[in-house]
């Protein structure tokens, strides 16, 4: 009767095997930082004919996102004195008690459809010009779209700025002829520029100058690359065909896609995505948002400028949370699969007794 001792050990032993509980909840304390740095954010460009889209998903541990509206206007710089800025629109987060990221701009697009947002990477030590210019803020992407109209414009700012320590990250902008480019730090601490050279142009979590530099392959680049790649007449590149693109590679749980994006720099156009399969698309117009000076709050400093007069024209939009994650989803089902593994068990124990009594008759 041995045997049918070893067949309830086997039992038990499979049963635990196949109903062992998944983690209920992640402590994001306990997340290494490059953890959710794989599976964050994705960024392309497509450009075919006279219609451009730059199109981003915002995957982040925090929620309270915000647009910030910042028109034409004198300002004080820290390096450069009085001068004027373009208006722009930014988009990020505020209000999490998170002060790395909290107050910072993410991404945007300014009055000329100069359009970025940055995907993140392990740090990189800078080993840049030291005869450069200084920024004159810290908030220096800000700063980009303030000065720049295009991407020749941005290459030459990345290219005479001494931008100083370590970066962890890179930086993709496209303008309103369709250009874009793709900023990062190769192995000797130098910035590189990866050139659009077809339709579309993306970016995820790997140095698209050195592949080794982050996190590759990516089965968020091939999927939106893959796609991207089907889109081959004018007429089939739609705000839909982007928001489905967007949708492919949205992320869920702790480093969810917070909001997602689709800027148009040729209309000055730009729109939230959510719903179903992101199938609602909010749209607004940049030259029109600028323009409601009424609803404009006068701040003494933002995003590193100050006011020279009154102070610096801000207009703060809260962006809802686009797409709810599947957290209190997943912690049910952990619930659930706890709940059956322990019966599981208890139903494999109580079979062992079974067959141990039996054997104990059989004698």
């Amino acid at each position: 009767m041995s045997y049918r001792k070893n067949l309830c050990y086997i039992f038990i032993l499979i049963s635990s095997l196949i109903f062992v509980p998944p983690v209920l909840s992640e402590n994001i304390a306990d997340i290494p930082v490059d953890n959710h740095i794989a599976s964050s954010c994705t960024i392309f460009t497509v450009a075919i004919g006279d219609t451009v889209y730059f199109g981003n998903n915002e995957d982040y541990k925090l929620n309270n996102a915000y647009r910030w509206y910042i028109p034409a206007q004198n300002v004080s710089t820290q390096y450069f004195g009085d001068k004027e800025i373009y208006g722009a629109v930014f988009f990020g987060f505020d209000n999490n008690n998170y002060t790395e990221v909290d107050g910072w701009e993410q991404g945007g697009m300014n009055e000329f459809g100069l359009c970025y947002d940055a995907n993140g990477l392990p740090d990189v030590q800078l080993n840049l010009d030291p005869g450069a210019q200084y920024p004159y803020t810290p908030h220096a992407l800000a700063q980009v779209l303030w000065d720049c109209k295009n991407v020749e414009e941005v290459i030459s700012w990345f290219q005479n700025i001494k931008w100083e320590g370590t970066l962890g990250g890179q930086f993709h902008y496209a303008d309103s002829t369709g250009d874009a480019v793709v900023v990062s730090v190769n192995a000797t601490g130098q910035w590189v520029f990866t050139r659009i050279n077809s339709t579309f142009l993306v970016s995820t979590n790997f140095n698209l100058d050195d592949v080794e530099h982050g996190y590759y392959p990516c089965l968020r680049y091939d999927t939106a690359t893959q796609m991207l790649g089907e889109i081959t007449a004018e007429e089939n590149l739609n705000v839909s065909k982007c928001a489905n693109i967007l949708y492919a590679v949205h992320q869920e749980g702790t480093y969810a896609t917070k909001y997602s994006n689709i800027c148009d720099p040729v209309n000055l156009e730009f729109y939230f995505n959510s719903g179903d399969e992101f199938s609602v698309s909010e749209k607004f117009n940049l030259i029109n948002k600028l323009a409601e000076t009424e609803s404009y709050e006068l701040k003494d400093s933002f995003f590193g400028v100050e006011g020279i007069d009154e102070g610096v024209l801000v207009k703060t939009e809260q962006i809802d949370i686009q797409f709810e994650t599947s957290e209190n989803t997943t912690t049910e089902t952990s619930g659930i699969t706890l709940l059956i593994s322990v019966l599981s068990m208890s139903l494999s124990v109580l079979v062992y007794d079974i067959f141990r009594k039996r054997k104990k008759m059989s004698y």
